[in-house]
């Protein structure tokens, strides 16, 4: 191998690392963006399930329900 022959595959070598680190940020990225959506989707349906909970206190218990203190450590 000669030095130039040498130099090119150095060249495509950093090229092809290059071409993985992008796709490997893109990946990581994506995947980041993946677990977000993830936590915002639970943490909706949380706070619609606590909705629910509290339209049915007041429901079966009237105005009762908003003199209720939670619980400590609830959310």
């Amino acid at each position: 191998m000669t030095k130039e022959e040498w130099m090119e595959r150095l060249v495509e070598l950093e090229k092809d690392t290059l071409e993985l680190e992008r796709r490997l940020k893109m990946s990581v990225a994506n995947e980041r963006s993946r677990k977000i959506a993830g936590f915002r989707i639970r943490t909706e349906h949380l706070h619609n399930r606590l909705l629910l909970v509290e339209e049915g206190a007041r429901f079966l218990c009237g105005d009762a329900a908003h003199s209720l203190k939670p619980a400590a450590g609830s959310m």
